[in-house]
C-alpha cells in the first residue's frame, strides 16, 4: 500500500523538478541586441514612376546578421521627391531631387540616399553664360535641363554639380538655387571658368560658363 502511493508522488516530483530546471535554464539564452542597420542599395538613382527596392540588415551583438526588409519601419525624408512602401519599396515622385530612406527597428536607424533622375534629358543650360564681378563678390548661377516631352526646361540647380577652374581663389555654394560662387577678396584679375555636370542613366551632361574677375 504504502509503495502504490509513493510511486505517484515520485514521478511529480521529478515533473517539479524538471519544470524548475527549464525555467532556470531560460537565464542562460539571451536573445542577441540589434546594433546596426545597413541600408542600400545607396547612392543609387530611380526615375520619375519607377520603383527601387530597398533592404534592411540588421547586425547584433553577437556578430550576427539578419534580414529585416519586412521588420523595419520605413521612411522617405522628402516624400515629394521619393515615396517609400512599408516593405521598403521606392517610388520616384519627382525629379530632379533626392531623398535620405531610413530603416528604424527598435532605436536603432539605417540610411540610404535614393536620387530621382529626369527621363529624356537632351541637354542642359547654365545661366548666366558670362559675368563679370569684383574680387570679394559673389556670382548665382542657375541651370536648367531641356527634356523630351516636356515644353519648359526643367530647373536642375539644385542637383546640378558645381565647379570652378580656380579652387584656389573661388569655391561653390550648392544644394540650393541658385549655386553661389564666392570669390575670395585677393583673388587677382582673371577669367574663371565654370562648368556644371549633370547625369542621367550613366550619360553626362555639361555646360560652361565664364566669370570675368577684375581685382580693384
Amino acid at each position: 500500500m504504502f509503495t502504490r502511493r509513493k510511486l505517484p508522488l515520485t514521478l511529480a516530483f521529478v515533473v517539479l523538478i524538471g519544470l524548475a530546471f527549464g525555467a532556470s535554464c531560460k537565464g542562460f539564452f539571451v536573445d542577441p541586441v540589434l546594433t546596426t542597420i545597413a541600408v542600400g542599395p545607396s547612392n543609387q538613382s530611380v526615375e520619375v514612376n519607377d520603383t527601387l527596392q530597398m533592404s534592411a540588415r540588421g547586425t547584433y551583438d553577437d556578430g550576427s546578421t539578419k534580414n529585416i526588409t519586412g521588420s523595419v519601419l520605413w521612411s522617405s525624408s522628402d516624400t515629394g521627391a521619393a515615396s517609400i512602401s512599408k516593405g521598403g519599396l521606392v517610388t520616384g515622385v519627382s525629379a530632379p531631387g533626392s531623398s535620405t530612406i531610413s530603416a528604424s527597428l527598435d532605436t536603432i536607424t539605417g540610411t540610404a540616399t535614393v536620387n530621382v533622375v529626369l527621363t529624356g534629358v537632351t541637354a542642359i543650360t547654365v545661366s548666366p553664360k558670362t559675368a563679370n564681378a569684383n574680387s570679394g563678390n559673389t556670382v548665382d548661377f542657375t541651370c536648367a535641363a531641356t527634356v523630351t516631352g516636356q515644353s519648359q526646361p526643367v530647373d536642375i540647380t539644385a542637383v546640378a554639380d558645381w565647379a570652378s577652374s580656380d579652387t584656389t581663389n573661388t569655391s561653390f555654394d550648392t544644394g540650393g538655387n541658385p549655386a553661389v560662387l564666392n570669390i575670395d577678396s585677393d583673388t587677382p584679375s582673371e577669367t574663371v571658368t565654370v562648368t556644371v555636370t549633370y547625369v542621367v542613366n550613366s550619360t553626362t551632361f555639361k555646360d560652361t560658363a565664364t566669370v570675368t574677375v577684375t581685382h580693384p
